[in-house]
């Protein structure tokens, strides 16, 4: 089975934490034919954190995983910290798959998408 993680940093405010949540609905309607299981995490100050959602997937028999980092930027998180929780995950699990994919903000049609919205602004 092949799950999806949709990974944002997290935040104080509950009602950020609800957008992912939301987020996270919307995607597995569209990508339910590919992914078994779409769930979602956060890196700080919000639960599930990653760790969680990966341990709670591999409970369902995943054998695959791919986290897509809601992410601008390449910072920290991207390049040091999700890797470190990811390569932690793949030693404890070694039958599971894991994947990181770029963040959202390297993705070539972000520009498109900014010209779009400042359009409605």
């Amino acid at each position: 089975m092949k799950a999806l993680i949709i990974l944002a940093h997290g935040s104080r405010r509950d009602e950020s934490n609800l957008e992912i949540s939301d987020l996270t609905n919307k995607v597995k309607m569209l990508v339910s034919e590919k992914f078994d299981f779409v769930e979602y995490a956060f890196l700080e100050m919000a639960t599930p954190s990653l760790m969680d959602s990966i341990e709670n997937l591999i409970d369902k028999n995943v054998s695959e995983i791919i986290v897509f980092p809601y992410f601008l930027n390449s910072g920290v998180h991207i390049k040091s910290d999700i890797p470190v929780i990811l390569e932690k995950a793949r030693v404890k699990y070694e039958n599971c798959v894991f994947k990181l994919t770029s963040p959202i903000g390297a993705y070539q049609g972000m520009s498109k998408i900014i010209s779009e919205q400042v359009k409605f602004d």
